[in-house]
């Protein structure tokens, strides 16, 4: 032990360095690890330019500018990290912090999702949005953190109408015999078997393929993605027909989420609901001119009269909403229309 301090201190001195560079190379590697956990990235199957992605870049910039860079946003579209089940299930299982679905997916892990399946449940956007921004919308996300996912805003998408090569919809007979796309959810197929046609699930990165092979006579989807994808190219009808609504959860692994600071998450949830604003107003004001556009591509658009919508939602409604109360929470069924109802009466006394 003399030895080690004798010499001039040589081994003191040595020791010294050895233990400020192992603690140097210590901090520098953990404040990568840090830097790492601070990224949020986003998996999206919509372009940087549907209503849904451009709310989510607002999220971003909000989200970096008030954390002062503590968290970087990294926004991933088209399925890049993988379709909206994938991605979902990714999240879910914490190797990715944030996506969008469709709700759809999303019944794969939450069944009462399902109640966004109901067919025509909606007759406007200030009806849904009441809802979603409602105690029942805020119900429906609680429950995900069952399943260790965060329910962060409903980004905008819009209500689902239905194209087809073959003829307009303005009745229900009309979809008798319509080989049509749907999403990969079953309250969808059995909607549209009750309609009289004859549902096909395709994912979503397979729909152009589909329509241009005419593989199935038609799809249905929101305005915003019928001119994403460009159905003008492969369908001759769009009939707005409005049978869904069909937000997109943005939804966060919880575990993820809650690891975060207080001021963080304050911060992301303040700016994923003004993403979200953002993401219905630019898709409210982009509708018409969707409708012009697909017009000036050679489709004929129609619309569909409320007698006729009245006789599709008395066709359908009543038996996805029983075979819905047999997959999930009967309880959470009826109070979810129950605010739906509540609803239409606030609208209507003017509040």
């Amino acid at each position: 032990m003399t030895a080690n301090f004798t010499k001039g201190g040589n081994t003191v001195k040595k020791r010294s360095v050895f233990l400020l560079a192992f603690v140097l190379v210590l901090a520098f590697s953990m404040s990568g690890v840090a830097f790492a956990a601070k990224t949020i990235r986003v998996s999206l199957c919509n372009s940087e330019t549907h209503p849904q992605s451009l709310g989510l870049q607002l999220f971003k910039k909000l989200v970096e500018e008030q954390t002062k860079g503590e968290l970087v946003v990294n926004l991933y579209y088209n399925s890049q990290l993988g379709g909206e089940r994938e991605s979902v299930e990714q999240v879910k299982n914490g190797l990715l912090e944030m996506a969008t679905a469709s709700a759809g997916p999303m019944t794969t892990f939450n069944t009462r999702f399902m109640v966004l399946d109901i067919p025509y449940a909606f007759n406007d956007y200030n009806e849904a949005w009441l809802v979603m921004d409602g105690p029942a919308g805020i119900a429906l996300f609680k429950s995900c953190e069952e399943i260790g996912l965060k329910g962060l805003a409903w980004m905008e998408n819009g209500f689902r109408h239905t194209t087809n090569s073959k003829k307009p919809i303005l009745t229900i007979a009309d979809f008798a015999g319509l080989k049509i796309r749907t999403m990969e959810a079953p309250m969808h197929m059995e909607a549209f078997k009750l309609l009289g046609a004859n549902p096909t699930p395709v994912p979503w990165t397979e729909l152009y393929m589909v329509m241009q092979q005419k593989v199935v006579d038609g799809q249905e989807n929101p305005l915003a993605n019928i001119w994403e994808v460009k159905m003008y190219e492969v369908q001759k009808f769009t009939s707005l027909d409005g049978h869904i609504y069909d937000p997109m959860p943005l939804v966060a692994n919880l575990e993820w989420f809650n690891g975060l600071t207080k001021d963080q998450q304050k911060i992301v949830e303040t700016a994923a609901i003004l993403g979200q604003n953002y993401s219905r107003a630019v898709n409210a004001a982009r509708e018409k001119y969707i409708v012009a556009l697909l017009e000036s591509k050679g489709m004929k658009v129609n619309e569909v009269a409320e007698a006729e919508k009245g006789k599709m939602r008395q066709a359908t409604q009543g038996k996805v909403i029983e075979s819905i109360k047999g997959k999930t929470d009967p309880k959470f069924v009826d109070t979810w229309n129950s605010n739906i109802e509540q609803a239409r009466k606030d609208i209507k006394a003017g509040l």
